[in-house]
């Protein structure tokens, strides 16, 4: 389980983090990625390519699901500690 939890881990690094948002002007469509970097929120224009969208769009939500993952990880590995302190 550590392991995982380590390759997970490892994955979120790679994977962007925060939200994309569509800002449109003159008619356009124009995408920002959002985040927060040292507690202020941070967005990072993106473009307006569908396809580089569509991907950045791919990875934020694999990064969503890794991270809810990892979130059950960590709680099996703290319920598998506290029955082996148990049953020691």
């Amino acid at each position: 389980m550590n392991a995982l939890r380590e390759v997970y881990e490892k994955q979120l690094k790679s994977l962007p983090k925060g939200s994309l948002k569509a800002k449109e002007r003159s008619g356009k469509k124009y995408y920002y990625l959002s985040y927060r970097c040292n507690g202020k929120v941070v967005s990072d224009y993106v473009g307006s390519d569908e396809t580089v969208i569509d991907s950045l769009r791919e990875r934020l939500e694999r990064r969503k699901g890794v991270e809810r993952l990892l979130k059950k990880i960590k709680k099996e590995l703290a319920l598998m500690s506290k029955v082996l302190e148990v049953a020691k």
